[in-house]
């Protein structure tokens, strides 16, 4: 029973520990494109990113990519020798560390006409702190009868934190018993 007991101490504290990671959409429903409504900049100055926050870029595989390169690079649009390459379409980076990253697409002119991004990720804080949801994308026009934009990063958190709080009073009930 208290080795039962500890082992759910251990996952609550996982679920609420790993809830304040988030998933960010790079171009919200439009995607990895390369003529997008936002630059990519000013996207990534409105959210604040902290390790092990990741990307989601969203492409049509085989006609674009997203390489992960050096700030000279970054500001040459040299695809030549990236630090990381990803093709696959569904590219999901995660952050492993604070500081800067830079991002540019692989196809030909696509990072001269601006589809690049550069991501500064947060220094990691010894002390809990109070994390506001990432900012959404900017507002698109909607056409009649489409769902208005979501920020899946926030309903993530929130569902994680239910989990561990459903999960920590079925443990109070356990040990009750």
């Amino acid at each position: 029973m208290a080795s039962t007991a500890i082992v759910l101490v251990g996952v609550v504290l996982g679920l609420v520990s790993s809830g304040w990671a988030y998933e960010f959409h790079v171009g919200g429903s439009h995607g990895w494109v390369e003529h997008h409504h936002e630059k990519y900049n000013s996207w990534a100055e409105r959210n604040r990113f902290q390790v092990n926050d990741t990307l989601l870029f969203k492409y049509k595989p085989g006609k674009d990519s997203v390489l992960l390169v050096t700030e000279t690079a970054y500001k040459s649009c040299d695809v030549t020798s990236p630090i990381q390459s990803y093709t696959d379409g569904n590219t999901i980076f995660k952050f492993n560390r604070s500081g800067p990253f830079y991002f540019i697409s692989g196809a030909a002119g696509h990072c001269n006409r601006g589809q690049r991004l550069i991501v500064v990720v947060l220094a990691i804080r010894h002390h809990k702190s109070h994390r506001l949801p990432p900012a959404a994308v900017a507002p698109t026009p909607s056409t009649p009868g489409s769902p208005p934009p979501s920020s899946s990063a926030s309903g993530l958190a929130v569902s994680r934190v239910y989990l561990g709080v459903m999960v920590a009073m079925a443990l109070g009930r356990a040990l009750l018993i």
